[in-house]
């Protein structure tokens, strides 16, 4: 496990001073990478070995609101390898009384092949952690329910993309954001469920269509390159 500090800036808000997702996932990226990295798992030490880890799933739950100049304590664990899949959880508290739970899914990638490694190649050891309750399931599809109530189009520029050479996962929940088909205006986003279909790199564009919910939106991301599917995601809202 590992446990750091981190104070909610003013560039990691909405207009209303609430937190934005993605500023919690360049939190949650970067204590995972440091981490693997406390056991010689560096990025460049994978890199040399064509290795980098990948998410698949990512579900994160807001249990209070978090706010411009808030201080909290992040925690993240990985606690379980399953077939080809790590498991990594996240836990954010604020003075004692914890804020967000967030649980992923990770698969290692040969980075110039893309293709999934078996986690016994990876040659560094990194223990899992037990934990001492479940988290709320993440789902294993998402997709629209009839015809979409809002679709968008959106081009992948080089400031989106990261280290990986692809859309950095932690620009996903932005993308959903910025054409939601509803008014976010005095409504707490509680939960964000983004499955990563496939990569997207710079000068991509994507098509984005939007569901409303009863409590949120479903939204379906589909590359233009190949018309296959990007990601989906899921944001419940409290109203």
């Amino acid at each position: 496990m590992r446990e750091e500090m981190i104070r909610i800036r003013s560039y990691d808000v909405l207009p209303d001073g609430s937190v934005k997702p993605s500023a919690m996932q360049r939190y949650m990226q970067q204590i995972a990478r440091d981490d693997i990295a406390a056991y010689g798992a560096t990025y460049e030490a994978m890199r040399e070995q064509s290795m980098v880890f990948v998410i698949t799933r990512l579900r994160m739950d807001f249990l209070s609101e978090i706010r411009d100049g808030d201080e909290l304590l992040l925690k993240t664990f990985p606690y379980k390898v399953e077939g080809v899949t790590w498991f990594r959880s996240f836990e954010a508290y604020r003075n004692g009384e914890r804020v967000m739970t967030a649980d992923s899914r990770w698969v290692l990638l040969n980075f110039q092949t893309r293709s999934i490694l078996r986690p016994s190649e990876l040659r560094f050891e990194i223990p899992s952690s037990e934990i001492t309750e479940e988290y709320p399931p993440i789902p294993r599809r998402i997709s629209l329910a009839g015809t979409p109530s809002r679709e968008s189009k959106r081009k992948i520029y080089l400031t989106q993309t990261d280290e990986n050479r692809h859309l950095n996962n932690c620009v996903y929940s932005d993308l959903a954001l910025d054409d939601a088909p509803i008014d976010l205006g005095g409504k707490r986003i509680r939960t964000v469920c983004i499955l990563f279909e496939r990569e997207a790199v710079e000068g991509d564009t994507l098509t984005l269509r939007y569901e409303k919910t009863e409590d949120g939106f479903v939204a379906s991301a589909d590359n233009d390159s190949d018309g296959k599917p990007c990601f989906r995601t899921i944001f419940a809202l409290d109203f």
